[in-house]
């Protein structure tokens, strides 16, 4: 092959791979939104990849919002982001649970924002990310593998139990530090108070946990 088709090929093939590269950043995020209907029902987020930040209201109706996009993975990643716009939410209403969540999460990081009655129970399932929980009244469950968790409540929980298996803890009670028990790598915290029914159960594998009323 001669110097000049060599050059031409090279271009050309870079040129290839520009068109691919910006059609794919085009295609690469995509935002999903629906409201249901609250009847009573605990609400379940199941989340493996991104943030989530659920914010309580004085509403009768759970608003959702997600915005989906490709996951950096490499530099083929653009290849698989055309993809995206065939996520869709894959809401589902069982046992008394409302659970929200999209129907691929294979290479995709997710950041959602629910808006929900303050009176909502509250469970999230995560695997990577930050979670992040304001002004709900009720009880809260979260399993975060790696990542984040803050949650600003408006409760006093009969139960609390607290692990970070890698990680911190922090804890604040109007305003005042709790003292939480801390081994070579782990911090928790419990507490029960037997004149309240609701809970708060936080578990991160390695991360930061940090609770305030």
């Amino acid at each position: 092959m001669s110097t000049s088709i060599l050059s031409k090929f090279v271009i050309g093939l870079g040129l290839v791979l520009t068109l691919c590269s910006v059609t794919a950043h085009a295609e690469s995020k995509v935002t999903l939104s629906d409201n249901f209907q609250y009847d009573g029902q605990t609400v379940l987020l199941d989340m493996e990849v991104g943030k989530a930040e659920m914010i309580a209201t004085d509403e009768t109706e759970i608003r959702v919002e997600v915005v989906v996009k490709a996951s950096d993975g490499n530099w083929l990643s653009f290849w698989s982001r055309a993809d995206i716009n065939d996520v869709n939410l894959a809401v589902v209403e069982r046992d008394n649970k409302l659970i929200l969540k999209v129907d691929n999460q294979d290479g995709i990081n997710q950041e959602w924002r629910v808006y929900l009655p303050h009176g909502a129970a509250l469970e999230i399932d995560a695997g990577v990310g930050e979670v992040i929980v304001d002004g709900l009244t009720s009880s809260i469950d979260v399993d975060l593998g790696v990542g984040r968790a803050e949650i600003k409540h408006q409760n006093q929980y009969g139960n609390i139990a607290l692990e970070s298996g890698v990680g911190e803890v922090s804890v604040s009670q109007n305003g005042q530090r709790q003292t939480v028990k801390q081994s070579l790598v782990s911090q928790s915290y419990h507490s029960q108070n037997s004149d309240h029914q609701e809970h708060l159960f936080v578990s991160v594998g390695v991360g930061e946990i940090s609770i305030a009323n």
